[in-house]
């Protein structure tokens, strides 16, 4: 009983103490507090200006009882700072004050238990901004005591919402009073008050977070707590909270908004009874607003009179915008949508009476309509739809842009689909597409945060998928499957599952395209369910059935999810069995894409990609450009927080290198999140045939009674289907689908005869002039964000953009005949004169700070872009004789074209005095001081002056923000200034441009990206006249195409200088033929002293010999070779001594030479056979020596090898694993070239090719200006180009019309072979002063394809030279950053090379020659991979020879060869086969399987030998037979069975090419596609062009997909089956064919689910023709499907379209004998 007694004692003192340190106010006494809150808003850096807000007053607390208070304030005061704080002071606010204090007076009664505030009462007409101070004051009392702890955390409930909190707890015995100091993660809440709008399409970036956020708030408060005998009480309490904000790096400085609370106790008196008024439940502590974010005010503005306001701003738009944008339009714009906002819906009926007659007011206010983003604005819109009955443009515009700028909620949901069943949108289909669309991206906006979407929400775009799919119509499933694609609900994964391939029984009957628009449609789905999607995408994937086009979408889609490792694994693994090599190409291109890159959002993605990658195999990086593939880039800087990413898809299901389907995307990074910002989808099936050479138009028209006789033979025939043209596309803007649009061939011909329907209207018109007045206006972007502040006030972190464009446009056209027809546009003569004025204007707000309707205090950045561009033209333009020509005005006036500023405010506007705003720059105005005129201090009178002031400065005071530290501080920094300014004149055409930049940032307070954009930024770019005299009166461009060219000549090039010019010219080409006989002796002279040599080394002596000849002879021209005439030019000195010089030298040393090379040749063989055995310098080896290599052009095949080089090569190679270049030993070729390098730029053999005259010109450009005397000045460019030979030549030739110039430029170009373009850029006077050429050849270095561009100069500007040097200074630097290798080795002086070999797929090797160093790189990794060997041989071999030949070398990816020879077939997709033909049937090579057939080419053993072959080419064109038989004396041709000879042509058919080729003929039906059909008995070679996935047979199907496929579309199970499955069979026994293909029994009774069954095949089976025996069998697996054993069946081939139920071998007769046939 004791010790029960003792624990409620022990009990009783604990529950005591606890109560004791309980927050609490007396009944009857009245606490009365000093508070005092301040709001800041700037950069945390001192002398840097701020804007704040400040509210004291007096708190009096008294308790009523039942845990009930009364809270009152008494004298309230509001004030503002805008300035240096604490330096400058705060201001009142006298009118707001005296406006609020009776609201801010009322009494306020809460509800208050243990530390925790409860519900709020106060008046009803207290706004809810008044009452949020209240709750800033009562938020301070919200204390959390736990009763055994000193340091807790927990989820705490405040005016911020519900967010974590830390409490330490201290007790100071000596004074008797406890500390709690309580902390606040803001960002870390469990319900938060947060408003927002603007970032719905935005998906956040966890990762990015973490590395760094853009927006962090933290609060920290301090309480003192006196504990009594009833409670604790409050003496004192501080707090501070800070938000701050950076668009980049939080550790590089942030924008910082700080709260600060004080709430000190004064006295405590007795309380006097009062009446306490009524009062009504205002809820609890968290922050309320009775405005939405939208309602949050751009500006402030008095809420008097808002129509007269809306009619003003209106007017003041239409009157100023008039010829041009006004430099506050968009501002006037934004002001016009915050006044909609507020107006009542009953005002726009009122403003819309108003302005409906008004065309300028009109059409202000229906641009600015959609940006109100209410109810209202739906609302609006729908009235006007139903005042008529047609919906009218405007109000189309204004319906698609309201639908997707809204802020969306139940009711507006609701409207959005009263306005979609409105009869006039359903009417026009183009506005029923866009409604529908703009509906699901409304569902996806309201829903994105919340789990669930209700079945009715999604009932009209379910109702709509469901309903087309019954029809069936595929344009409405098109559009359901997307509208649900932009809602993004799980909710509507089973409708789009039921049109999935695999999963729903409708997916077979629907087009490719609408199975994978479902397939698309699951993107945004996965954002809120990503499992599911997952789950579908990689079933989809997986499944082999579907088409490879739906797997490779799948695919994409699966990689849009992020999905975990195990999924990236299965993926990669299923490629190692994959049978569709577009499918593999597009998942390995994808997943290798993925893993490199380095966006943080995906960094977990990428990780797992890149394990992949070791799974798959290497030779799928082989697979070429026809195949799909996946291209990406992307990247993020972490210090701006801030990245981008781009993404191609391109889709072939042909092998063709035309995609049929491409997908295009750009996303951006930024803000801690990211979004796709564009996405472009475009598809073209059937645009093969479009672009496919022309073939004969009656040939698909024809059927062929032979081909359908031979295709009836074939069991289970099946047609390829075919493709339909349609083209289709699509738009998307974050993520959702804003239009899409689909041609087919109907829309073509209806666009066709519209186009060709008379257009004498329009021209009418035209020539009677016609003005537009076109203009736009558009809120960009609208992204907001507000949270409350602990004092109550709301914070707003908002950007909005705004731009507004206008044009006033003037178009009259004349033509010197009628026009009637589109047609006669392109033979007429037209002028058009056309006056336009666009401008535009784009105005940009940041802000943070304090946003009221009331009061507005915080940090703005205000960005405006302007720009007005005049255009006067007239043009003429005569198509026919080609000649276009447009006349202008020069400038009068300067007129600034581009204006840009940004500046940096503090800004204090309150609502009671307007007219008092505060907008300061944020950087102070300081004067301008150099830190280069500041005086140097010594250290010691400093450091006594700064001890003396320690003792000051060291105090507790001090330590508050409101007191300096120093005089360091006290000193105002200046803000970094910087300028520039710069002008180009033009004087001959009386313009010129300036460009004038200022800057003015904070820089010097911080060095980071945030710090460069505060402060002010200005970009001005102008156009001024020039004045010249004589005055210009008109500018003048004119273009001459064409034979006419040499009309419209002002200067000729050679003959307006007269015979000096002439002589020049043939001084110059005497000096030319004279330099080129030195090269020539020297050769004599080298091979004179090499046949006195030793045979072995003749080379060796002719390339030393002329080395050193040709050295010494360069130098000794650098020394006397020229002399200085007085006129300042050189001429050269007789050349005879040079000559002799040369020559007795080489000669002299011929021997020498010899001696010489032996010795290093041997020293450089026992050098590299000790170097080969040094297993640690390999690779250093193996560097050096890719620079020893000699680049070999393709038309050269003659080339060497050094052996030692090779065997060093070889066991490197060996060792590393990989393919290294092999080293070919030329090296004294290049030496030999240094010494002549300087005397001529290209060998003789190549200025041939650019000097010779190519004929009269085909172009001439024409830019001048006409003046007051007649006279005129600009450029004329003449160009000749010479393009139908087998040598393509192009010169340019730019020459000044002014006749005392000689000044010019000169360029050629040509194209010597295929493989080859020499380019040369002459320039000065007469062409003759600067001159740089350059050659690209491309050809192979060792064994791997290459590209050689050198680049040399005989004499360049001075000043370009000064420039080369100086950035030649930091090569070295950047080559070493960059990770080249280099080696100071001497190069020729005027030249650079550089060579680039492609060593593999993703790799190449790069030497760069320099004149003072060589710097090289292997293995360097290209972003993409380029096999070459993809292209065939042909294309690379062939090249191209002129411009016009391209065209076919893209048509030409598209040919693809068959070959026969011997045993081995060799397909279309290049997978060999081999088979021994067993018998003389007839098998089908290849025919065209298109719906209609025109060829069938079968083959069949010869008679004569059985290691030959026969061919029967079948035509559906006049059913023509060409059979080819192989003979003892060449090869015999019958055609229809009558013998013809083959060097005549076949009159039966047109279009057929027959030549003979030694013993074989080649056989030509281009129309068809057969481009070339060779066969000589041994072998046939068929080539076939633009027939890609047209053809089948033992060839393939010529889609590079290497299946083997059957007649009935089955892939084979090995040669044997696809050899049977294409045998023509014989009729009779008879035939020299004795098999066919049929169903077979099984032959016996076989017990099968439990019942005695007969099994049938479901395939065919070969097997001999009645009355014939076999003498040849092979076994096959064959399927069968089995019945009862009582069913009788007559017809075998019923069995065809059986499910098989058993397999079993059976025997397959390879050939047979037939006795019976030979009896009779």
């Amino acid at each position: 009983m004791k010790a029960l007694i003792f624990l409620l004692a022990l009990a009783c003192a604990g529950s005591d103490h606890v109560k004791r340190y309980n927050p609490i106010f007396s009944q009857n006494q009245l606490h009365i507090y000093k508070y005092d809150g301040v709001i800041l808003t700037g950069l945390p850096e001192k002398g840097l200006n701020r804007a704040g807000i400040r509210i004291t007053s007096r708190v009096r607390v008294r308790g009523l009882g039942s845990n009930q208070y009364l809270l009152q304030l008494e004298n309230p005061q509001l004030q503002e700072l805008n300035g240096i704080w604490p330096k400058d002071p705060f201001s009142s606010l006298r009118k707001l004050t005296e406006r609020w204090t009776p609201l801010l007076t009322r009494p306020v009664k809460f509800e208050y238990t243990d530390g925790r505030v409860g519900n709020i009462f106060t008046s009803e007409n207290v706004p809810e901004d008044v009452l949020n101070i209240h709750r800033g004051i009562l938020n301070i009392l919200q204390i959390t005591i736990k009763k055994s702890q000193n340091f807790y955390d927990l989820q705490e409930a405040g005016i911020e919402g519900i967010c974590h909190a830390r409490y330490i707890v201290q007790e100071d015995k000596r004074k008797e009073r406890l500390i709690i100091t309580k902390a606040k993660d803001l960002t870390n809440c469990q319900e938060r008050v947060l408003k927002q709008t603007g970032i719905v399409y935005t998906q956040l970036c966890p990762s990015c977070q973490q590395r760094g956020r853009n927006i962090r708030a933290s609060a920290a408060s301090t309480i003192v707590l006196k504990p009594t005998a009833l409670g604790a009480i409050i003496q004192e309490a501080r707090v501070r909270e800070v938000h701050q904000f950076t668009p980049f790096h939080e550790l590089d400085g942030t924008i910082r908004l700080e709260a600060r609370q004080s709430l000190i106790l004064e006295k405590i008196t007795t309380a006097q009874m009062e009446q306490i008024p009524d009062m009504q439940n205002r809820r609890s502590l968290q922050y309320r607003s009775e405005r939405n974010v939208l309602q949050q005010p751009f500006r402030l503005l008095k809420d008097q009179n808002v129509i007269t306001q809306i009619k003003d701003t209106l007017n003041h738009m239409a009157q100023h915008n008039a010829q041009d944008v006004h430099a506050d339009a968009p501002a006037r714009l934004m002001q016009l949508v915050q006044l909609l906002r507020v107006a009542p819906h009953r005002a726009f009926s009122e403003i819309w009476s108003w302005a409906k007659t008004q065309p300028e007011p009109r059409r202000w206010l229906l641009e600015a309509i959609p940006a109100i983003g209410t109810i209202e604005s739906l609302k609006f819109i729908k009235s006007r739809i139903q005042e008529s009955e047609t919906l009218r443009s405007e109000i189309l515009q204004a319906l698609i842009l309201a639908l997707h700028q809204v802020k969306t909620d139940r009711d507006v949901l609701t409207t959005a689909r009263e306005i979609m069943e409105l009869d006039q949108v359903k009417r026009c289909q183009l506005t029923r597409k866009l409604t529908i669309l703009a509906y699901g991206s409304m569902i996806f906006r309201n829903y994105a945060e919340k789990p669930v979407c209700p079945e009715e929400i999604l009932k009209p775009i379910h109702s709509l998928l469901s309903d087309a799919g019954n029809r069936p119509n595929d344009e409405d499933i098109v559009l359901g499957l997307k509208a649900i694609g932009n809602a993004g609900q799980p909710a509507s994964i089973k409708n789009i599952v039921k049109l999935l391939p695999g999963f729903g029984t409708a997916a077979a009957n629907l087009p490719l395209k609408v199975r994978v628009d479902a397939i698309m449609a699951l993107r945004n789905i996965a954002r809120k369910d990503p499992r599911t999607v997952q789950r579908i995408a990689v079933q989809t994937f997986l499944n082999r059935k579907n088409h490879p086009e739906e797997r490779m979408v799948a695919c994409a889609v699966l990689f849009t999810t992020k999905p975990p490792l195990t999924l990236v694994s299965m993926v990669a693994n299923s490629l190692l069995t994959e049978t569709s090599l577009q499918v593999a190409s597009f998942t390995h291109s994808h997943i290798r894409a993925l893993s490199r890159s380095s966006l943080p959002s995906i960094n977990s993605l990428a990780a797992a990609c890149n394990l992949a990658l070791n799974i798959l195999s290497p030779k799928l990086e082989q697979l070429g450009h026809r195949f799909s593939k996946v291209y990406r880039v992307d990247t993020f800087m972490y210090r701006m927080m801030a990245g981008a990413s781009a993404k191609l898809l391109l889709f072939k299901n042909s092998g063709s290198i035309i995609p049929t389907a491409l997908l295009a995307k750009v996303r951006g990074h930024a803000l801690g999140g990211s979004s796709d910002l564009i996405e472009v989808g475009l598809r073209a099936e059937g645009l093969q045939e479009i672009l496919m050479k022309e073939r004969a138009p009656d040939l698909r028209k024809t059927e062929s009674k032979s081909i359908r006789r031979i295709l009836s033979k074939f069991i289970n025939w099946k047609e390829l289907p075919e493709e339909t043209p349609l083209a289709s596309a699509y738009l998307k803007i974050f993520g959702q689908e804003l239009a899409f649009a689909q041609l087919r061939k109907e829309d073509l011909d209806a666009i066709r005869q519209r186009m060709s329907s008379p257009i004498d209207s329009y021209m009418k018109k035209l020539n009677e002039g016609v003005t537009f007045h076109p203009s736009k206006a558009l809120v960009a972007a609208e992204m907001r964000q507000v949270v409350p502040t602990v004092v109550g006030l709301p914070m707003e972190l908002s950007i909005i953009s705004s731009a507004v464009a206008v044009s006033n446009i003037r178009v009259d056209l004349r033509s010197d005949s009628p026009i009637g027809k589109l047609p006669r546009l392109l033979t007429s003569r037209i002028q058009l004169n056309a006056r336009l004025n666009p401008s535009v204007s784009i105005h940009t707000r940041v802000f943070m700070g304090i946003n009221m309707p009331q009061i507005q205090s915080g940090v703005e950045l205000r960005a405006n872009v302007r720009s007005i561009i005049p255009v006067g033209i007239t043009a003429k333009i005569n198509l026919k004789e080609g000649n276009f020509r447009i006349d202008t005005s020069p400038a009068d006036k300067e007129n600034r074209i581009l204006s840009m500023i940004s500046q940096v405010y503090a800004v204090s506007r309150n609502v009671e005095n307007l007219s008092a705003e505060k907008i300061t720059p944020i950087l102070p105005s300081t004067p301008e001081s150099r830190i280069s005129r500041q005086r140097f201090r010594s250290s010691s009178r400093s450091s006594r002056a700064a001890s003396a002031r320690i003792a000051t400065h060291l105090s507790p005071e001090t330590l508050s923000d409101q007191v300096p530290c120093s005089e360091d501080e006290q000193r105002p920094r200046v803000p970094n200034r910087s300028s520039y300014r710069s002008c180009a004149e033009a004087t001959k055409f009386g313009v010129k441009a300036c460009v004038d930049v200022r800057m003015e940032n904070a820089l010097s307070f911080k060095h980071s990206p945030l710090y460069r954009l505060m402060g002010e930024h200005t970009l001005n770019v102008s156009i001024a006249p020039v004045t010249s005299d004589p005055e210009i009166e008109k500018i003048v461009l004119e273009i001459q195409a064409g034979s006419r060219a040499s009309s419209k000549l002002m200067r000729l090039a050679d003959k307006e200088l007269g015979p000096d010019r002439i002589r020049s010219s043939a001084e110059r080409l005497r000096l030319m033929r004279q330099s080129s006989l030195p090269r020539m002796r020297n050769r004599t002279l080298s091979s004179s002293s090499s046949s006195s040599s030793m045979q072995q080394s003749g080379r060796l002596t002719s390339r030393s010999s002329s080395r050193t000849s040709s050295s010494s002879e360069y130098s000794q021209r650098r020394r006397d070779s020229k002399r200085v005439l007085p006129s300042g030019r050189t001429v050269s000195r007789s050349r005879g001594s040079m000559r002799r010089r040369s020559s007795s030298s080489s000669s002299s040393s011929s021997l020498r030479s010899i001696r010489r090379s032996q010795q290093q040749i041997t020293r450089r063989t026992s050098g590299t056979l000790r170097s080969g055995r040094i297993l640690s310098s390999r690779r250093e080896s193996i560097s050096h020596q890719l620079l020893e290599l000699a680049f070999r052009p393709l038309q050269d095949s003659r080339y060497t090898v050094r052996k030692q080089s090779a065997r060093i090569l070889s066991a490197s190679t060996h060792r590393s694993g990989s393919s290294r270049i092999t080293r070919i030993g030329r090296r004294s070729g290049s030496r030999a070239s240094r010494a002549s390098h300087g005397s001529s730029i290209l060998r003789s053999s190549e200025q041939r090719y650019l000097i010779s005259r190519v004929g009269p010109p085909s172009l001439v450009v024409l830019l001048r200006s006409r003046r007051t005397d007649g006279t005129q000045r600009g450029y004329q460019v003449t160009g000749y180009v010479k393009m139908e030979t087998r040598l393509p030549r192009v010169h340019l030739r730019l020459v000044e019309l002014d006749e005392k110039s000689n000044w010019r430029i000169c360029a050629d170009a040509a194209m010597p072979s295929s493989h080859k373009v020499l380019t040369q850029v002459r320039w000065g006077e007469n062409c003759e002063k600067y001159k740089v050429s350059v050659r690209v050849s491309n050809g192979q270095l060792a064994t791997h394809p290459a590209v050689k561009v050198k680049m040399q100069w005989s004499r360049i500007p001075e000043s370009l030279k000064y420039n080369a040097k100086m950035v030649g200074d930091y090569i070295p630097g950047l080559g070493y950053a960059l990770g080249l290798s280099q080696t100071y080795r001497r190069n020729p002086s005027r030249q650079i090379t550089a060579l680039v070999a492609l060593t593999s797929p993703r790799t190449i090797d790069t030497i760069i020659k320099l004149p003072k160093m060589t710097a090289y790189y292997q293995g360097l990794q290209l972003p993409a991979s380029l096999p070459m060997q993809a292209i065939s041989v042909r294309v690379q071999q062939k090249g191209f020879s002129t411009i016009a030949d391209i065209p076919d070398m893209v048509l030409a990816t598209d040919q693809r060869q068959c070959t026969v020879e011997k045993d081995i077939i060799q397909s279309f997709d290049e997978t060999k086969l081999k088979h021994t033909l067993a018998n003389r049937c007839y098998y089908v090579l290849t025919q065209d399987c298109s719906p209609s057939t025109r060829f069938i080419l079968m083959m069949r053993r010869a008679e004569i030998d059985q290691s030959k072959k026969e061919i029967k080419l079948v035509l559906a064109s006049n059913n023509t037979i060409i059979e080819a038989i192989p003979t003892q004396s060449g090869t015999k041709l019958l055609v229809n069975g009558v013998e013809r000879d083959p060097s005549q042509q076949i009159p039966e058919v047109s279009g057929i090419n027959v030549q003979q080729k030694d013993a074989g003929i080649i056989l030509e039906v281009r129309s068809i596609g057969i481009e070339r059909l060779f066969f000589d008995g041994n072998r046939v070679e068929i080539e076939l062009d633009q027939m890609i996935s047209k053809t089948c047979g033992i060839c393939g199907q010529n889609n590079a997909e290497k299946k083997m496929m059957k007649p009935n579309q089955e892939e084979a199970r090995d040669v044997e089956d696809l050899f049977e499955s294409w045998t023509y069979p014989g009729q009779t026994c008879a035939d020299d064919c004795k098999v066919r293909r049929e169903f077979v029994p099984l032959g016996k009774v076989i017990e099968f689910e439990g019942l005695e069954s007969r099994c049938y095949s479901v395939e065919p089976v070969q097997r001999c023709l009645e009355g014939c025996a076999p003498i040849e069998t092979r076994s096959q697996i064959v399927n069968f499907h089995c019945v009862s054993s009582n069913f009788t069946v007559n017809d075998y081939t019923v069995f065809s379209r059986k499910s098989p139920d058993v397999r079993h071998s059976v025997d397959s007769h390879s050939d047979c004998m037939c006795s019976r046939c030979a009896e009779a």
